[in-house]
């Protein structure tokens, strides 16, 4: 990750000193105080994000929706900031949520489907920014069979996910290693593996409840292709809901694509730059939209990475209380 991270880097640094850093800086300066108002995207994002994983336990088990939003915060800023390749996230969701009661195997199992329904919606999302993209440019161009051609490959990766978890795939893993081992801990990992992949496929189950927890995915990804159309209009660059949609659906398919990358650097503003040569936009504007976009990622994100630690270091001191002993009563 720290490779992927440097590499990231790197390309940012190199795709601001092309464009210039006073030209980049003006841009940005050039929307003053009112670049802030990215920030105004991040509730009903949070709100729609945690609607949707909030569907995706089983019936009566479902933590109150004020867990799941602070699981869902701590776990996406985890995932925006720190170089965990946005899985890193998914493990801090589950253990926020464990820390609000939820059981271990129904924690694991909502992250994984949710994972999937992630994916799932980037690329219903994907596709649509396609058919957007071959509409406003001319059909023989190389992005978008380039564009059909990823959409292709993710929808056989998010089937051949989805086969493995039916398959079974935690137990499928831990026990050819219980069987070397034939250690008491493993049989147990082999048990818990077993209860996951159980509750993996009793969610599967429900499909209405699948279905809708998309739907909010999508709606949430229709959301913020209101902050690029917003950004882009501070910019003094105003673009069409269809351009805005395009460009938010397509870089966020690049950026997704390359998840090794830490948040996507680089590559989600390598892809901007791109995206907004299709429809005449010039380098230096789409690079201070992709950058305009981040920072709504930092202010969700820090204060988020400070709730986390809260969260953790509570619960070491609470540990720690139960755990001293109590003095003799008179």
């Amino acid at each position: 990750m720290r490779v992927g991270l440097l590499i990231g880097l790197a390309i940012v640094i190199l795709l601001v000193g092309w464009q210039g850093v006073t030209t980049m800086a003006d841009r940005l300066a050039g929307a003053g105080w009112a670049i802030l108002l990215v920030a105004l995207f991040i509730p009903p994002d949070l709100i729609l994000r945690a609607a949707s994983f909030q569907l995706l336990f089983l019936r009566g088990r479902a933590p109150r929706f004020a867990d799941t939003a602070l699981a869902m915060w701590i776990g996406s800023s985890v995932n925006f900031l720190l170089p965990v390749a946005t899985v890193g996230g998914e493990f801090v969701k589950a253990r926020i949520l464990t820390l609000r009661s939820v059981t271990g195997v129904d924690a694991a199992a909502s992250v994984v489907l949710d994972k999937t329904v992630q994916a799932l919606s980037i690329l219903i999302w994907a596709i649509i920014g396609t058919v957007i993209l071959a509409v406003v440019t001319p059909s023989d161009e190389p992005m978008v069979l380039a564009a059909v051609t990823g959409a292709g490959l993710l929808a056989l990766g998010i089937g051949g996910f989805v086969v493995v978890q039916y398959a079974g795939a935690f137990g499928l893993f831990a026990r050819p290693a219980a069987r070397v081992s034939r250690s008491d801990t493993w049989q147990s990992l082999v048990e818990s593996a077993a209860d996951l992949d159980q509750a993996i496929r009793a969610l599967y189950r429900q499909p209405i409840a699948v279905t809708v927890s998309t739907i909010l995915r999508v709606a949430k990804r229709a959301v913020m292709a209101g902050e690029v159309w917003l950004v882009a209009w501070l910019l003094d660059h105003p673009i069409g809901w269809e351009e805005a949609i395009m460009l938010n659906s397509l870089a966020l398919a690049l950026r997704s694509a390359a998840f090794a990358v830490p948040g996507g650097l680089g590559v989600q503003e390598g892809g901007y730059i791109m995206l907004g040569a299709l429809i005449g936009l010039p380098p230096d504007v789409m690079l201070a939209i992709s950058l305009a976009t981040r920072l709504g990622e930092l202010i969700e994100g820090l204060p988020g990475l400070v709730a986390w630690q809260v969260t953790e270091g509570g619960n070491y001191w609470h540990r720690r209380r139960k755990a001293s002993p109590q003095p003799p009563s008179c």
